[in-house]
């Protein structure tokens, strides 16, 4: 028997993609930190009428990576599909954040990902069709100030994620990166849309959405996933734009960010 593992998969688009890969009929693994949230989402999946077992665990944890390994082996859980979701933002001016707010935010949107893709990567190799997706954001290609430390982790995760799919292409493995815009996942990322005012609300999807979409480009082995048409748009204009004029945009955009 064979599952899907997904990081912080409790809520937001973590808990949708759980959703939705229940509705496709197929069993589940899910790691979070959150020991009063995992157990009701579990059952709620198991519902659905797929295997669905949980791992309540920090990832950021030196050894955290290691003992989800370690998990996996003593339960004979095969897994042909890694989504690696978890991750954190933070915004604000890079000289008034706190250094240990922005050591976390790198340690865990992008070390805790390579090291439990790395992990992992034997075992996917072991069946016939494996899958990798990896959660990225729209923001990946928009060095975005005020939110400095961010961008650059979801830059990373865009960039690392090309470069194995590359290195991937002729093997079992399928590697997507998926860059949603704006989403509605939490009462957060509504204070940040209100902030943002109308512009933001144009772009803005809900975590199902994103769920559905990136799944589906997944197993057509789309390379890079951008949810939602004007994203899609968002993303192609901020690709080709010159530098100077991208970035003192986005600082007007963005200035909304310099006392969050």
């Amino acid at each position: 028997m064979v599952y899907t593992l997904i990081t912080g998969a409790c809520k937001g688009i973590g808990k949708a993609i759980a959703e939705n890969c229940a509705a496709r009929g197929l069993n589940l693994l899910l790691v979070s930190n959150d020991s009063a949230c995992l157990p009701s989402v579990c059952e709620a999946i198991r519902g659905k009428g797929v295997k669905c077992e949980g791992l309540v665990l920090d990832l950021t944890e030196p050894t955290a990576p290691a003992t989800l390994q370690r998990w996996m082996l003593e339960n004979n859980f095969e897994v042909n599909m890694l989504v690696n979701n978890v991750g954190i933002g933070k915004g604000g001016t890079f000289a008034s954040m706190e250094m240990a707010d922005m050591q976390y935010m790198m340690k865990l949107n992008n070390n805790v990902l390579v090291e439990v893709t790395y992990r992992l990567l034997p075992e996917l190799k072991k069946h016939q069709k494996s899958y990798i997706l990896n959660l990225s954001s729209l923001e990946a290609t928009l060095p975005l100030p005020y939110k400095a430390v961010y961008t650059a982790t979801k830059n990373f995760v865009y960039a690392f994620s090309l470069a194995i799919a590359e290195e991937l292409k002729f093997s079992n493995i399928s590697v997507s990166v998926v860059c949603p815009g704006p989403v509605l996942t939490n009462a957060e990322g509504l204070k940040r849309m209100t902030a943002h005012g109308g512009r933001s609300k144009i772009l803005m999807m809900y975590p199902a959405q994103v769920a559905e979409i990136a799944l589906e480009g997944l197993f057509r082995g789309k390379r890079v996933i951008v949810p939602g048409f004007l994203n899609a748009l968002f993303f192609k204009i901020g690709s080709i734009l010159p530098v100077n004029v991208k970035m003192s945009l986005l600082e007007k955009l963005f200035r909304v960010y310099k006392t969050a």
